[in-house]
């Protein structure tokens, strides 16, 4: 039986597009699922300048410093690693995670956390419904956002931000009085939280992994 070159034709264009589809999206696997990071995106790879490899963490760490070497050892895993693009896309990170648990926005904190990290989240809005109490939260500022430490697992990179804040925050009881916070005075805030993202992922996709506070 003789095959009509249009069908071939057709057949090939459809080959064609499956592929740049997949070569677009890639796949997603694991915990990368459940997060869409796209303001920690990381850019592609480009070509350094002769010596911008010894100074290209000099804003972030201090050279020889276990950051430095950490920061190294994403940037050998994860090669288009940008220190500088995480940082920004944690801070967006940061105020939309302090907003969703203020509102009780139950999606988005699903969204950016492990597991641990929201059932915790999930476990003090239950609390604090189950009490009649509202938050209200306003960010201020940031008055320093720093890296503190950075590693290459076996698995996928993770990397603890210092987030030093200000916020306006009050808690009401179900009259609507306020039983903690003043509405007038900046409240400073100072967390450490852990991100992390697989070296196999094939989008920009960074999970809030743990939080403390710092005393």
């Amino acid at each position: 039986m003789q095959l009509d070159p249009a069908i071939v034709i057709f057949a090939l264009l459809a080959l064609f597009v499956l592929w740049k589809l997949r070569s677009v999206l890639g796949e997603r696997r694991g915990f990368e699922q459940r997060n869409d990071f796209s303001s920690v995106a990381q850019p592609a790879a480009s070509p350094r300048p002769p010596g911008a490899a010894e100074a290209r963490w000099q804003d972030f760490a201090e050279r020889g410093s276990p950051l430095w070497d950490g920061l190294d050892s994403i940037a050998r895993a994860q090669p288009g690693f940008d220190p500088g693009v995480f940082l920004n896309g944690a801070r967006d990170a940061y105020k939309m995670v302090v907003h969703a648990f203020s509102v009780g926005d139950d999606a988005t904190l699903r969204s950016l956390a492990s597991d641990e990290v929201y059932g915790s989240f999930s476990a003090a809005l239950a609390e604090r419904a189950q009490r009649g109490e509202t938050l209200e939260t306003n960010f201020v500022a940031f008055k320093s956002v720093t890296m503190v430490s950075a590693a290459a697992e076996p698995v996928g990179a993770r990397i603890a931000v210092r987030f030093d804040t200000e916020f306006v925050t009050m808690t009401r009881d179900k009259a609507g009085q306020i039983v903690e916070g003043d509405p007038q005075k900046p409240q400073e805030i100072i967390d450490v939280w852990t991100f992390a993202r697989r070296h196999d992922a094939s989008g920009p996709n960074w999970l809030l992994v743990a939080t403390a506070p710092v005393q």
